[in-house]
């Protein structure tokens, strides 16, 4: 079966934060990070992650992370007639700054001795923006679900993950978690089995129940890929990607 037939088998409704939402109101940052969320580190601007669990009712807020790409960018790529959420426009987009995003501060999971020390290294200027849309009236149900939240922040995907999902402050782990390693595309520590990012998760019991991994990329220890679901094509380099699942030992 595809992915998208699988993952259709766990819906959730709407978050009631996400349901209740006016333009206007202000970020519910423990009310966001409460909702299943799918985390895409080192993301850019791949809509795909959302188009498989929008799509399929299975998670309504997403966060992407990259330090390579600027809030000027992101919001181009909004925007864009061909490259936005198509389907969907813009109920509401939140600027946000990390006492937004982590009000009670945050403690590094890493020393000095590794790559990522904070959560901003010297790229592009940092930023946190909450994009809040709405599926065109003219569309249903079939089509996706009627609100979706991504938050876009410029930092370090690794540094970014520690700093959301692994300070013990009843803050769940990820639904679900989008690893591709890019090779030569600029990040400087594999995102894939044996990776900081995995260590953290690992250390920090923060590890989400999925994996979406790509094909060129290893999944993490005690994920096992799903035998009868297939892969789906898509993100930056058109690579298929398959469900993994947290298999409890």
């Amino acid at each position: 079966m595809s992915p998208y037939e699988y993952l259709r088998r766990f819906p959730e409704q709407v978050p009631c934060w996400l349901d209740d939402f006016c333009n206007g109101d202000a970020f519910a940052c423990q009310a966001f990070f409460a909702s299943r969320i799918v985390c895409y580190p080192g993301s850019g601007t791949d809509g795909h992650p959302v188009k498989l669990f929008g799509s399929t009712h299975s998670a309504h807020s997403f966060v992407y992370v990259d330090y390579g790409i600027t809030q000027a960018h992101v919001e181009t790529e909004l925007e864009h007639p061909i490259h936005r959420f198509r389907g969907y426009h813009t109920l509401a987009r939140l600027h946000l700054t990390e006492r937004d995003l982590t009000p009670a501060g945050w403690v590094p999971h890493v020393g000095r001795g590794d790559l990522a020390p904070n959560m901003y290294p010297a790229a592009s200027p940092p930023f946190g923006l909450l994009e809040v849309l709405e599926r065109d009236r003219e569309l249903d149900d079939g089509y996706g679900s009627l609100r979706l939240a991504i938050l876009f922040v410029g930092a370090d995907g690794i540094a970014a993950y520690d700093a959301l999902f692994c300070q013990g402050r009843e803050t769940p782990p990820p639904f679900a978690v989008v690893v591709q390693d890019h090779g030569m595309g600029g990040n400087y520590d594999r995102f894939g089995r044996g990776g900081l990012l995995e260590r953290i998760a690992l250390d920090c019991h923060a590890v989400p129940r999925w994996l979406l991994v790509a094909e060129n990329t290893n999944p993490w220890e005690s994920f096992v890929r799903l035998p009868d679901v297939e892969g789906d094509r898509g993100g930056m380099h058109n690579m298929l990607r398959f469900l993994y699942e947290k298999c409890d030992v």
